[in-house]
């Protein structure tokens, strides 16, 4: 491993410290990059990463150069800061963190803990890439949260709200209300804002908060005769992200003008890897990373319409994950194995064991994370495994599919 990637590892080993104020200091000293070009702004507990992914897909379309920047990734870490679909290379990567890492240094010498988080050097390398590839508009996914989270430094032509469900709740608080408060915070003066189908009790927060800032307010739940738009990912809840991010593509249109034709278009070539991904094969496989109460009743609704019984690999981090997915596969599966996953928080097999009901009539067996080509290798070809649970795992996998030529790049991730 070389220095930058040491001296990055190194950050992301010191954790995480919300809040904007190194953010705003940092910026203007690299010249306020995140003023140079227009934003859309997403937040929400799930479905951003849809939502931004097909905005990115729409856009780019109807002939925008567009820049992209989500979290986390699942095996470079260039996946993170995209410009017209194409990452950011180990290279560039490097050359980013030489211009940024003698300010950080001297932030940090100035007073200890005043020196950019892991995430926060990363976010400061999109805003530099976007600027100095001048995209037409950027479209940033915030990492958690909204009001403390390091993206939240920008002046957005819109907000988009997604959804709001209880997760991460040591961080942004134990109640819908308190959640949707936090999540809101991306809300700017006079600045439009969507939300999704969120619940009523979050709807009015964001709705009060937006009337405070005299920020036009807008929701998918209030609306009448909703299309759901195609898309080629599986799913009715991306049905319910196409139709966001179609609508939030429309309440822009004066700004940013689209065809009818290239929206459709752009929703039905989104890539976005790890999210019910179906790689074809002998046997198949079935990529979906889910880490929490809601996404867990998604995966139970894909594996329902999916038809018939599979073959589950899983690993968690923390306990409550692990058992909304565990009962989430239970009824749709033949086996379930357990791994262990290389991150702090990550439940041990034991675990995991005990958190399986005892009436599932299935195989229980242990997986490693070390050689999933051979694992894979002795699965009956008719079967179909599904890869689920941590992100980590799903990554970790994909890394060893695609023989990556960067094999530290799945070990880069936020400790979230």
């Amino acid at each position: 491993m070389n220095e930058t990637l040491i001296y990055l590892y190194g950050l992301r080993n010191q954790g995480s410290s919300f809040g904007v104020e190194r953010m705003r200091k940092l910026l203007p000293l690299l010249g306020n990059p995140q003023n140079r070009f227009p934003v859309i702004h997403v937040a929400g507990t799930n479905g951003k990463g849809s939502v931004c992914s097909m905005l990115d897909s729409i856009y780019r379309e109807n002939g925008y150069k567009v820049g992209l920047f989500s979290s986390p990734h699942l095996v470079e870490l260039g996946e993170r800061i995209r410009v017209d679909g194409e990452i950011l290379t180990l290279d560039r990567i490097e050359k980013y963190i030489r211009l940024i890492k003698p300010i950080a240094d001297k932030m940090e010498l100035e007073k200890a803990g005043s020196g950019p988080t892991f995430f926060e050097m990363m976010t400061a390398m999109a805003f530099l890439v976007f600027a100095e590839h001048k995209v037409d508009l950027a479209i940033l996914e915030t990492g958690l949260g909204g009001r403390l989270d390091s993206t939240n430094v920008v002046e957005p032509t819109l907000s988009i709200i997604t959804t709001i469900a209880l997760d991460h709740c040591s961080i942004l608080g134990h109640s819908i209300e308190e959640i949707a408060r936090e999540k809101a915070g991306i809300i700017k003066q006079g600045v439009p804002v969507l939300t999704g189908w969120l619940p009523d009790a979050a709807n009015l927060v964001v709705e009060a908060l937006a009337g405070s800032k005299s920020s036009p307010f807008e929701s998918m739940a209030y609306k009448e005769g909703i299309e759901f738009p195609d898309t080629n990912l599986v799913g009715g809840h991306q049905k319910r992200n196409a139709a966001l991010a179609y609508c939030s593509v429309l309440k822009i249109e004066k700004i940013f003008p689209v065809t009818e034709e290239k929206i459709r278009k752009g929703l039905t070539k989104v890539r976005l890897e790890g999210r019910w991904q179906y790689i074809e094969g002998s046997p198949a496989m079935i990529l979906d990373a889910c880490h929490n109460q809601e996404g867990a009743v998604v995966l139970q609704e894909n594996l329902r319409d999916y038809g018939k019984s599979v073959i589950v690999w899983l690993g968690a981090l923390g306990e409550d994950r692990a058992v909304e997915v565990i009962n989430a596969v239970v009824p749709f599966a033949e086996e379930i194995r357990l791994f262990e996953i290389k991150q702090p928080r990550a439940c041990s097999i034991s675990t995991l064991k005990k958190l399986v009901p005892k009436n599932f009539k299935g195989i229980v067996s242990e997986g490693t994370c070390e050689n999933f080509t051979q694992q894979v290798n002795e699965v009956n070809k008719a079967s179909t495994i599904v890869i689920t649970g941590s992100i980590y795992l799903v990554g970790d996998l994909l890394s060893q599919i695609r023989e990556s030529s960067h094999p530290l790049g799945h070990t880069f991730q936020d400790l979230l």
